[in-house]
């Protein structure tokens, strides 16, 4: 959020919240909203918040994918300029895939949208809704992680 449209201190709060909700959720629905939004950008996010090279099979464990699922996605950032794989000069066999400075603007940009349509909808809802909705999709969020079944163990 860009600090001329600074929004409330509760919608900051807000916004931050849902994030982090969001993020710790991922497995079950989580894992399935990956897929359906292509994974690009999850694989983006979650390259900008590590501090190191990240092996492929950590992004797949991370975004509950499978490797060839990465290796897809990997492939197309890749023909983007947005990621770079490199070897591992500590163990040759291991391919370390990490941003680009390409990357790291699309992710800073797509995260900016985010947030401001997150700011936008909690003005709307005001203080308590916002309070209210940030409360119950946490204990939403708990709920479907203890009731929702594993499918890929029923595949």
């Amino acid at each position: 959020m860009t600090a001329q449209n600074d929004p409330l201190p509760y919608v900051r709060e807000a916004v931050l919240s849902f994030e982090k909700i969001m993020a710790s959720s991922r497995k079950g629905a989580m894992e399935n909203l990956n897929r359906a939004n292509k994974g690009e950008l999850f694989v983006l996010h979650h390259l900008a918040s590590s501090r190191d090279k990240v092996l492929p099979t950590e992004l797949s464990a991370a975004l509950g994918s499978s490797n060839a699922r990465i290796s897809v996605l990997l492939g197309v950032l890749e023909k983007k300029g947005q990621v770079e794989r490199s070897i591992d000069k500590n163990n040759r066999r291991n391919v370390l895939v990490s941003l680009t400075p390409a990357g790291q603007e699309r992710v800073v940009r797509e995260m900016g949208k985010m947030q401001g349509c997150l700011a936008k909808v909690f003005t709307h809802l005001g203080e308590g809704d916002t309070s209210d909705f940030i409360r119950l999709l946490k204990r939403f969020s708990e709920l479907i992680q203890q009731h929702m079944p594993n499918w890929e163990e029923d595949a």
